[in-house]
């Protein structure tokens, strides 16, 4: 077993000495590493950092032209509404300035029709007189039937004599027969033996006071029938009247039927005038004209 020699104090004088590591060489060489490496991470940090940021505005950038463009794109649009709204309300104006020449026109035209229209129902109006007053000579028997070779004289002869009335030649300028008018606008020309059928027969007068005086005469005698009138054969009903004309005819006939809806006790024919009288102490109503209807209440 061996021993170890523990040196003596004279060795360990003579032994160099170790030398003591520099602690703050180190110190600083390991802050200086640091401080390297941490301004490489730095560096790099900073550079991706600023890589990242200018990335980031590019993108900010692209963002913003876009919007920069829509605003743009937005801008023109608007203008082009502008415009096209003030293009609308200078339409506007202008059609409601051409609306405005139209309805005067209208109104202008409208005032023309009215007048033409007055005008007409006055001239409708005057060739109705007239017309009727071409016929105020004449009387109209109704009633009298068809018979082969009839003499129309003879039979208003004997009719005149029953009633009371001397007619000589020289009182009658014609006597004709006319179609019957079924209403205003139709006509048509029915001969037959039957009376409802027959076509009535016009006496014109050459005076107007013998035509008075056979229909007053007409009138005060009531009943007068085929008979009377020299036919032979049943007796049926003959009447004398006005010669009116056809418009008048269908006037006459609307005027009895609301006269007598109305309870009016007289309707009768002066001078192919139409008169309608509700009582005897009420005034007598003319009526010359469909708007005059509305006179009979």
């Amino acid at each position: 077993m061996s021993t170890r020699k523990t040196p003596s104090p004279k060795h360990e004088a003579n032994r160099p000495k170790r030398k003591t590591p520099d602690c703050h060489c180190n110190i600083q060489e390991i802050m200086s590493d640091f401080q390297r490496k941490m301004t490489i991470s730095f560096n790099e940090s900073l550079a991706t950092q600023s890589e990242q940021l200018n990335s980031s505005l590019n993108m900010l950038r692209d963002d913003v032209n876009s919007f920069t463009g829509q605003i743009n794109e937005l801008n023109a649009t608007m203008h082009k509404i502008i415009e096209d709204q003030s293009t609308l309300k200078k339409e506007i104006t202008d059609l409601r300035s051409s609306d405005d020449k139209t309805n005067k026109k209208v109104d202008n035209i409208e005032c023309d029709i009215n007048s033409l229209a007055s005008q007409v129902s006055e001239l409708t109006d005057q060739l109705r007189l007239k017309e009727q007053q071409g016929r105020i000579n004449n009387l109209e028997i109704t009633g009298i039937p068809i018979v082969k070779g009839e003499n129309l004289y003879t039979i208003v002869g004997n009719i005149a004599s029953k009633i009371g009335i001397s007619l000589e030649p020289t009182d009658i300028d014609f006597i004709h027969r006319v179609r019957r008018f079924n209403n205003a606008q139709t006509s048509e020309i029915k001969p037959a033996r039957d009376a409802s059928l027959a076509p009535n027969i016009i006496v014109r007068f050459t005076q107007r006071k013998r035509k008075t005086d056979m229909l007053t005469a007409a009138r005060a005698r009531r009943g007068l029938t085929t008979a009377d009138a020299g036919l032979d054969g049943p007796a049926s009903p003959i009447f004398i009247s006005d010669h009116l004309t056809p418009q008048n005819k269908l006037l006459y006939k609307q005027v009895r039927k609301i006269a007598k809806e109305k309870l009016y006790k007289y309707i009768w024919l002066s001078d192919c005038k139409i008169f309608v009288r509700k009582s005897d102490t009420s005034h007598a109503i003319l009526v010359s004209r469909e708007s005059d209807l509305i006179k009979i209440k």
